[in-house]
């Protein structure tokens, strides 16, 4: 919302001054669109400290846990939890959205310590692929019923850590995809409708590390696995930038990050048995170029810089295929750099003057 006030800022100064729209105006205009809430210094510290604070009651709890008589361990446990909870839901009664947040993070954090306190608490084994899990549902649960998209970012750093862990294979052998393959489309959806970047921050991390978790499932086929995201994350920040005129700053967020992720996965692509040489190198340059492109003109610093690095490290795949020893590469790279710095050097002095 802020750039759209900024480019709608932009915007009237231009029609005031082509006589569009009365002067008098503006300030009735920009005062309409409502400008949200921006954290300061101190409460970015506040919240810090509360989340921390949060971990050391945990890891206080459980470096006594030995000492705590079993069923005073379960009260703790559960009265910790109920405790966080009721304190976010009394903070989100006096209008108090960040408190309220902080206390469902640390409750979240609650129960994901509970799951495994629990578990030696009654001797019972577990798997700590299916606690994470368990650990980032009852967080994404207690975001939507909080609507705290903060907590959002909590459960899918838990499914994510869940994915990662262990073989990754079920009950019956077989290896399945990560819950972040369902997991990150749908906290990106709730980041655009809940209008919350760092929710859209995490779903747009979220959606490249889901990748990962697919290799086991189509073994032996790296490049379909990696074509098939960069295709994917392309569609996904296609409709991010759609998005994007209609002042919806998680859809510039999720913009940056799928155009990272899909040139990411497009040069993975190239690790595949299949699919490697010459021609892909090019085409990752060309892709890489139309991001640079595409990024200068939405005026897109995170998707511009995705280009550019897509193209140095397409041009170095590209010498390598080509058969080209270091000595020339760096020649070639440093020769690059200095012809790039001239066009700057002269497009920033035909602007200046």
């Amino acid at each position: 919302m802020a750039d759209y006030r900024e480019r709608l800022a932009r915007d009237l100064d231009r029609w005031i001054a082509a006589r569009l729209v009365p002067a008098e105006n503006r300030a009735a205009i920009l005062e309409s669109v409502a400008e949200p809430r921006r954290l300061d210094a101190a409460t970015a510290l506040a919240i810090v400290g509360g989340l921390l604070a949060g971990a050391a009651v945990i890891a206080f709890v459980a470096a006594n846990w030995s000492e705590i008589p079993r069923l005073a361990r379960f009260t703790l446990v559960l009265a910790a939890f109920l405790g966080a909870a009721g304190g976010a839901a009394w903070a989100s009664g006096r209008g108090r959205p960040v408190l309220s947040q902080v206390l469902l993070c640390v409750a979240a954090m609650v129960f994901a310590a509970a799951i495994g306190l629990t578990g030696q608490i009654f001797d019972i084994a577990g798997d700590a692929k299916a606690a994470l899990r368990g650990a980032g549902l009852a967080a994404a649960l207690l975001a939507l019923a909080g609507g705290a998209p903060w907590v959002g970012v909590v459960a899918l750093v838990f499914t994510g850590l869940g994915d990662l862990s262990g073989s990754g294979r079920g009950d019956d052998g077989q290896i399945w995809p990560g819950w972040l393959v369902v997991a990150a489309p749908l906290a990106a959806a709730t980041a655009l409708a809940g209008r919350s970047s760092a929710l859209a921050h995490a779903a747009g991390i979220g959606a490249f590390v889901a990748v990962f978790t697919l290799q086991g499932f189509v073994a032996g086929r790296t490049e379909v696995v990696f074509l098939s995201a960069a295709a994917v994350l392309g569609a996904g920040a296609a409709v991010a930038r759609a998005l994007r005129p209609r002042g919806q700053a998680p859809a510039g967020v999720l913009y940056g990050w799928l155009a990272w992720g899909g040139l990411a996965c497009f040069g993975l692509a190239r690790f595949g048995d299949g699919l490697s040489g010459v021609g892909h190198s090019a085409a990752w340059m060309a892709l890489s170029v139309a991001v640079i492109v595409l990024g200068r003109h939405d005026r897109h610093a995170p998707v511009t810089a995705a280009g550019v690095v897509g193209l140095i490290a397409a041009g170095a795949s590209l010498l390598h295929d080509l058969g080209v020893d270091l000595m020339l590469a760096a020649g070639v790279f440093g020769l690059g750099s200095l012809v790039a710095l001239a066009v700057a050097f002269a497009l920033r002095r035909r602007r200046t003057s």
